[in-house]
């Protein structure tokens, strides 16, 4: 019972951490400065474009083996966990864990780059 509620935590955590940057990408608002002239018709699209949404996945639901821990194929379907997930494999044996995770993130601001480094 005690290991499921240390799962559930740690994917809340990964999920968390996983969409913030996703939070802050949003598009500011339309400049209300700059009105539209009322004469001219807007024109709708005709098709709506799909727009990607970030993956946002919990831990458990990448790991598909159920061990507890993300090989780089399982942690393949977020890429910012990809780019990272050889940094953050601290003991280099291709299985990250969530304790191995949580340890690069605070050594790394959150994932965020520091300044000067990006």
């Amino acid at each position: 019972m005690h290991k499921t509620n240390k799962l559930a935590i740690l994917s809340i955590a990964l999920a968390s951490a996983l969409a913030a940057p996703a939070a802050f990408a949003q598009s500011a608002p339309a400049n209300p400065q700059d009105p539209t002239p009322q004469s001219m018709p807007q024109q709708q699209p005709t098709e709506a474009v799909p727009q990607a949404a970030p993956a946002q996945k919990t831990w458990a639901e990448l790991d598909a083996n159920g061990n507890g821990s993300l090989s780089a194929s399982e942690a393949a379907p977020i890429e910012s966990l990809t780019k990272v997930f050889a940094k953050a494999d601290k003991d280099g044996n291709g299985e990250l864990t969530a304790d191995e995770y949580k340890t690069w993130l605070a050594a790394n601001g959150g994932g965020k780059p520091k300044a000067g480094q990006g």
